[in-house]
């Protein structure tokens, strides 16, 4: 075998010449520093510190249990809690472990030799990937194994809390792409092929619910002229209390479209956007494919409708019931869901067409008197 370190050594070592290796190691004259350099030696092949044969389960083999539904005692404790965790974001855990940190660390090493170096060198790696792209998405993978980490020191498991002063990505989110207004209005003035893929980008648009919660509504969530958004919908969890936890009310003052959504349920246990199982709705993804294809047909820009998706409507619900709407932040608030008032912010923070004019004339307005010339000037 051979083991080249960074001291630019290179040695043969075989099984016949260890017990040699070892007697040399015994009469050497060794000083601090050849002994810190043998410690990293040993740190680098990962025998030391040393560890008993049952010293517990190997890193990957924690985190695999860790993320599985069944069996995991951190999952039974979050379920303890309400809205406490939900199948499908245990479900990305996993696949974060089984995709990013399986290939890097191997299933031999223990968990509990893991080092907060060993951390920060797969922190470091996302660097040089280009997928995922965004710091969001690094976070999400390098969080899947850093909360199962940070439980296990907590639990006793683990010596030291090797994810303490870890530094993660940061960075803005992907820029959110609006339809313009008049696209929006050519895209809804001709009809549809598919009616419920029209009604829910619809609905999207005149609410901002998320797709999740519009694919749990059902006939008892329809009243007069709003919508009771009491869950949500994912095909692993089924239905769930809505993010944040928090049923709402979303007002719809348009009595065709919940006409058009009482036929489409059928009963007050039926689902609005049923698929042919009348027991779950349909995929939302068949509302962004309906859009595109829509957009397509009345000739919207291509690179348009490539960076639209059906999260799209929320920003716009938000960003033109703030600023066309004049609604003041917490009633905004109340009617998207948002569980703060910066995160409603930043869905309103999207630049309007006569965004640029209304500002020439506040400036006008504010800094006129102030200046020689100017002072008659009303915008």
């Amino acid at each position: 075998m051979y083991y080249s370190d960074t001291y630019g050594m290179t040695a043969q070592v075989t099984q016949d010449s260890m017990q040699n290796l070892l007697y040399q190691l015994f009469v050497s004259d060794i000083g601090h520093k050849e002994a810190a350099q043998i410690i990293d030696i040993l740190k680098f092949k990962r025998v030391f510190p040393l560890v008993e044969p049952d010293a517990g389960p190997g890193l990957i083999e924690f985190l695999q249990n860790f993320w599985n539904w069944d069996t995991s005692p951190y999952i039974q404790e979050r379920l303890l809690h309400k809205n406490g965790i939900h199948r499908q974001y245990v479900a990305r855990c996993a696949a974060a472990v089984r995709n990013y940190w399986l290939p890097w660390f191997g299933k031999s090493l223990p968990l509990q030799l893991v080092s907060r170096q060993d951390i920060q060198s797969f922190v470091i790696s996302f660097r040089t990937r280009t997928s995922p792209a965004s710091a969001q998405g690094r976070n999400d993978i390098i969080r899947s194994g850093t909360v199962a980490l940070r439980w296990a020191f907590h639990a006793e498991l683990i010596p030291h809390d090797v994810t303490a002063g870890l530094t993660y990505y940061s960075g803005g989110s992907p820029e959110v792409v609006i339809l313009p207004p008049e696209v929006v209005r050519r895209l809804f003035g001709h009809p549809w092929k598919h009616k419920k893929a029209m009604t829910a980008n619809k609905l999207a648009m005149l609410t901002g619910l998320r797709s999740g919660e519009i694919q749990a509504l059902r006939g008892c969530d329809i009243g007069d002229d709003r919508l009771y958004i009491r869950h949500s919908w994912n095909a692993l969890d089924g239905l769930k209390t809505p993010k944040n936890g928090e049923t709402r009310t979303a007002y719809v003052p348009f009595p065709d479209i919940l006409e058009d959504m009482r036929c489409f349920a059928g009963s007050r246990d039926g689902f609005v956007f049923c698929g042919r199982n009348d027991k779950q709705p349909m995929d939302a993804k068949c509302w962004l494919r309906e859009l595109r294809q829509e957009l397509r047909r009345i000739h919207a820009d291509e690179d348009l409708i490539q960076q639209i998706h059906f999260h799209s409507w929320r920003h716009y619900f938000t960003v033109y019931m703030k600023n066309r709407g004049n609604l003041e932040p917490r009633l905004l608030q109340r009617m998207t869901g948002h569980k703060t008032i910066s995160m409603m912010e930043y869905y309103a923070d999207h630049p309007l067409d006569d965004d640029e004019l209304s500002m020439k004339e506040a400036a006008l307005r504010v800094f006129s008197p102030l200046l020689p010339g100017y002072g008659n000037q009303t915008g």
